[in-house]
């Protein structure tokens, strides 16, 4: 194997960062022969990532994966990166699988307008390698997520007409947690345990290294950004329910009396300025600054077309939004809805599939305060549980194995499919190589 210039290679055992140093962790244990690791760059998007102490960084080819999972004998779980976005992309005491350096390969299929995306790729990339061909993927809000975004739901400002991002999946690769290659296709396997599991809750099952996604036409999109009060909200949802598809709303509060929105629509409205498709979308927030770093914890719900809900349940949250511990604590939420409410139940363990609003609660705490760490999480629940007669599921689109909250969120993100889900780890990941159901 010619291993990258840019990277450090060993021939013996796997590699841990010290500083800016790259050394040999138990030189005994050699599974795969060499593994580049890159010591110049952090693939972690994600501040808590970035700062955690991990055991190693392993950077193997996709031809290496079998072997290094199949074989694993180290810390457990073993911590994965795509997009780096995740706060448990990397963990204090654990490996880290970059996919980012190897496994980033994007192509464009002609013949029937299809795109294979590698585990190592952001969707803002996926989103420009596919302008020239005018073409575009149900893509979320930010291009900085990576192919979880797909893999656990994938909802945006298009899903209403086109459904979810991983309704999009053709053909998924990768390696089981016991080490054993697949190769699936939704043509031959729709109907099976695996590619359902695999379509929602991959993270917990196997790596996958790659995908092949339907894409849609690329076309403008018009856009409206507005300022609406808190109180207002329940009224601006109950008239987004009875929009059309081509529609999509949008809002972020981070506390105060102003909610910040966005309505994205397929054709020219009242209000709206034209955008060229999803590549152009404005944030809704301003970049987090930089100093002091930090970290944060992000929760999605799942909920119904019920803006009355909202209205009972809007006192509370507005009770705990002007009691916010950090000011990055914060509420969003984005609506899905008509295309995404087709696919049957069983098709994928995305089983919400009545779901028309998916809110998100952000905890953010200042890097390293532990005090405020547990006042953002406890703010983060006790917001949870004010949205629950809202929105009693969980949108699993981030891990929190290391949070007390976590067989909660699995009973709510899978329901009734949980079993189905952990007898279905207890054949392909025996050993727990991968996160816990």
């Amino acid at each position: 194997m010619a291993a990258d210039q840019n990277a450090k290679t060993l021939v013996a055992g796997f590699c841990v960062r010290v500083g800016q140093e790259v050394v040999p962790l138990f030189q005994w244990f050699d599974p795969i022969g060499r593994i580049a690791v890159d010591s110049d760059r952090c693939p972690f998007w994600n501040p808590q990532a970035a700062d955690a102490q991990l055991l190693g960084l392993v950077q193997p080819h996709p031809q290496e994966l079998p072997d290094l999972i199949g074989q694993w004998a180290q810390q457990r779980p073993l911590r994965v990166c795509g997009g780096g976005t995740t706060s448990q992309s990397a963990a204090d005491g654990h490996w880290t699988l970059d996919l980012q350096r190897h496994c980033a390969a994007i192509e464009w299929r002609c013949s029937d307008q299809t795109v294979w995306v590698g585990a190592g790729s952001r969707m803002g990339a996926v989103l420009d390698a596919l302008l020239p061909y005018g073409r575009t993927i149900a893509a979320g809000l930010s291009g900085f997520p990576g192919l979880g975004y797909v893999l656990t739901g994938g909802m945006g400002p298009l899903s209403r007409r086109f459904g979810l991002a991983v309704d999009q999946l053709l053909e998924i690769q990768g390696v089981w947690g016991n080490g054993r290659a697949f190769a699936l296709s939704r043509q031959e396997h729709h109907d099976t345990a695996e590619w359902r599991g695999l379509c929602g809750a991959a993270p917990f099952l196997a790596v996958v290294q790659g995908v092949r996604l339907a894409t849609q036409s690329l076309r403008p999109l018009w856009i409206e950004q507005f300022v609406s009060p808190p109180q207002d909200l329940p009224a601006l949802m109950a008239h987004a329910e009875r929009s059309d598809p081509q529609t999509s709303v949008q809002w972020h509060w981070g506390g105060g009396d102003a909610v910040h929105g966005l309505r994205v629509r397929e054709g020219a409205f009242a209000g709206g300025q034209p955008i060229a498709g999803l590549h152009a979308l404005p944030p809704l927030t301003s970049p987090p600054p930089t100093q002091p770093r930090i970290h944060a914890e992000v929760v999605g719900l799942l909920g119904p077309a019920a803006a009355e809900r909202w209205a009972y349940v809007m006192p509370a949250v507005q009770q705990l939004m002007q009691q916010r511990p950090h000011p990055g604590c914060s509420l969003a939420c984005q609506q899905l809805g008509a295309a995404t409410s087709k696919i049957p139940i069983e098709a994928t363990s995305f089983v919400h599939r009545d779901a028309v609003w998916k809110p998100w609660i952000t905890a953010a705490w200042v890097a390293g305060d532990t005090t405020g760490r547990s006042r953002s999480l406890a703010w983060l629940e006790q917001l949870w549980a004010a949205l629950e007669p809202a929105c009693p599921g969980v949108h699993l689109a981030q891990l929190h194995d290391h949070l007390s909250f976590h067989q909660k969120e699995l009973t709510q993100a899978f329901g009734s499919w949980l079993p189905g889900l952990r007898a279905l780890k207890a054949q392909v990941d025996p050993d727990g190589t991968l996160p816990t159901l």
